[in-house]
């Protein structure tokens, strides 16, 4: 058994939900206090589970990355222009710096860690950059929603949603299409260290 569990690769993802938890219960405008206060806990829970499965076994991690929510359709249709809200994306980049911190350290103390971090923050970005060259049509409004860019509303069974889904990036004011995910899916696979460091899943995978 232990084994199979080193030789398994454990994947986690997780950090989106906990970052609009923090923006919400501080109204959007949390004191540098508070970020700092956020940033020490999401740190020293991911080290927790993360030692926990260690102890267990798992030697392997693959984790993906926050990504940049001050773009999804919910934190735009905040924006009076449709922009992406910077602000929250620099939140999500200072969780994901800090937690590339940690896996660097983990794996110096830790004897036989090996782990790629994915990051759907910089490919959620590349795909706003280029859209046409990924083959989408809309990056910045929800397939499925209402009201200003499909995000005022939440997805529904009686929701009116596009008929082309395979051309958005977002499903619905927070999450990813099928296409979108599958697409990040190769690049954290096989892709380059944009998108998945310090090695990708394959070369994790294949060790």
């Amino acid at each position: 058994m232990n084994y199979l569990l080193s030789r398994s690769v454990f994947l986690i993802s997780s950090g989106g939900n906990d970052v609009f938890a923090f923006l919400f219960a501080t109204n959007s405008s949390p004191s540098a206090a508070e970020t700092q206060q956020f940033y020490d806990a999401m740190v020293a829970n991911y080290s927790i589970h993360l030692k926990a499965l260690y102890d267990l076994g798992a030697r392997k991690f693959a984790l993906i990355d926050v990504p940049p929510i001050g773009c999804c359709p919910y934190s735009r249709s905040q924006h009076p222009l449709g922009a992406c809200i910077d602000g929250l994306n620099d939140l999500a980049k200072g969780v994901n710096d800090r937690i590339k911190l940690l896996l660097a350290n983990l794996s110096s103390k830790l004897d036989g860690v090996r782990y790629t971090i994915g990051s759907s923050y910089n490919f959620v970005l590349s795909m706003i950059a280029d859209p046409a060259g990924v083959g989408f049509q809309d990056v910045k409004s929800a397939c499925c929603g209402g009201g200003k860019l499909g995000a005022e509303a939440g997805c529904s069974p009686n929701t009116t949603y596009c008929g082309n889904r395979s051309q958005y990036l977002f499903w619905d004011r927070i999450h990813p299409t099928h296409a979108t995910s599958a697409r990040a899916g190769l690049a954290f696979y096989g892709g380059s260290l944009e998108f998945a460091a310090p090695i990708n899943l394959k070369q994790l995978v294949e060790e």
